[in-house]
């Protein structure tokens, strides 16, 4: 009988809830373009956040080209409740579209507990254009 009435209470416990007002902001504007369309290592743009949820000790990084449907990849790291992420902490692939083709950009970033548990997630968008 007691397991019954304590399994919905440890089931509420481990579903990740919204962050109210996590965000993150980012720029492009200091990113190298790729070469002739051939896809390339780059380091990460500076990213600068607010209100990171409580108890996060780590973000996950993920880049997704929303106009190619091309994951970008990304990277996760330690954190320690600083509010800027400097550009270069990790390496992914830089976004590459068509020559004057403008794609747009999707980061997505996790906070992550000490049990790798999401306690929120936010979105960053921009746009990268393609040049020689």
């Amino acid at each position: 009988m007691k397991v019954a009435h304590l399994t919905p209470l440890l089931l509420a416990m481990a579903v990740a809830t919204p962050a109210a007002g996590f965000e993150a902001d980012f720029s492009f504007a200091d990113v190298r373009p790729c070469a002739g369309g051939a896809l390339r290592i780059t380091s990460s743009p500076e990213f600068q956040l607010t209100q990171v949820p409580a108890g996060t000790v780590s973000l996950d990084f993920f880049l997704l080209d929303l106009t190619a449907s091309f994951e970008h990849g990304g990277r996760k790291l330690d954190y320690a409740g600083e509010p800027t992420i400097p550009a270069g902490a990790f390496k992914y692939i830089g976004p590459c579209p068509p020559l004057d083709a403008t794609h747009t950009y999707e980061w997505t970033i996790r906070a992550l507990d000490g049990a790798e548990v999401e306690l929120g997630s936010t979105t960053a968008t921009g746009t990268f254009t393609g040049q020689r």
